[in-house]
């Protein structure tokens, strides 16, 4: 073969390489990112299991046993006691409390009165949302029922068109559900993966201005896998004065073996039954951000 054929084809081989490290460079997007990220690694080397069947040697220590030192751990071991139990132990639990306590003390809310829902916020010159007590001229409901669809974009590729439905009762608790559906454009085709959760929540403080809830429940994924979690999830809806309505929700958990946090803050602005909102929405799956400026629609009744 002649020698400038052999460096054509050794020109021609590093091109070829070269251009399917770039493309799967390329296609490694954020929500193939994701995919990995949750579904984690389900393999380990042959070395690392050989390893961890193999029994482990310990050395034996010689133990001096001394009165002396025991009386010293026991008085030490008192004063930790008295220590948690008495001086740091209340602060840490009020503290640790107060995302719940607090919210109901600037509410006002004593859990003796209950609270039914009018049609929409603001209605019948009210003062926000929920009517309170029974004297209250607003027409009401035993439930509250809100729907909310919304589009993303983070104008780098990456868009998003989802959808949440809420309810709320008399008693408190309440469902919240949202489903989206992402799209990332890719040198090879469009990619897509479908997000979502559902939980159970408890409005833990309530009045006519503002109202905070609580609850649990899990998250999934779907999209060239499926994969569940679980998630906690604390927000509120404030309702400052007509016609603005300013809403916030963070979720914590897990999705597969990745981590998940999310938030999601709006304003909006609401005219009888319908809300026309903007904000910011940021889920954090692994290591990646799915982030981007939103718009939506909320439909109460």
């Amino acid at each position: 073969m002649a020698p400038w054929n052999r460096n054509c084809n050794a020109a021609l081989a590093v091109a070829v390489m070269s251009s399917l490290l770039l493309s799967s460079t390329l296609l490694a997007g954020d929500l193939n990112a994701v995919r990995k990220s949750t579904k984690g690694s389900s393999s380990s080397s042959k070395d690392d299991e050989e390893d961890d069947d193999r029994p482990k040697k310990r050395k034996k220590k010689k133990q001096h046993h001394s009165h002396h030192h025991d009386h010293d751990d026991d008085d030490h071991d008192g004063i930790s006691a008295f220590l948690i139990t008495e001086v740091f132990g209340p602060p840490i639990l009020y503290a640790a409390a107060s995302p719940w306590i607090a919210p109901a003390a600037i509410l006002g809310d004593d859990y003796t009165t209950d609270a039914d829902f009018p049609h929409y916020p603001y209605s019948d010159e009210s003062d926000g949302y929920l009517a309170l007590g029974t004297d209250s001229d607003v027409a009401i409901n035993p439930y509250g029922v809100r729907f909310s669809s919304e589009y993303a974009n983070d104008f780098s590729g990456l868009e998003r068109i989802g959808g949440r439905l809420q309810l709320e009762s008399m008693s408190r608790f309440g469902l919240d559900t949202e489903w989206n559906h992402w799209q990332e454009e890719m040198p090879g085709g469009d990619d897509t993966l479908w997000t979502g959760d559902a939980n159970l929540t408890f409005r833990f403080a309530q009045n006519e201005h503002a109202q905070f809830y609580t609850g649990l429940g899990m998250n999934w994924l779907s999209g060239g896998q499926s994969d569940v979690g679980f998630n906690f999830t604390y927000g509120f809806d404030w309702f400052p004065t007509e016609p603005f309505v300013i809403r916030s929700v963070l979720d914590m958990g897990t999705i597969g073996d990745a981590d998940l946090y999310h938030n999601k803050t709006t304003i909006g602005l609401v005219y009888k039954h319908l809300e026309l909102y903007t904000g910011y929405d940021i889920l954090h799956i692994g290591d990646t951000n799915l982030q981007g400026m939103i718009g939506g629609l909320t439909i109460w009744w």
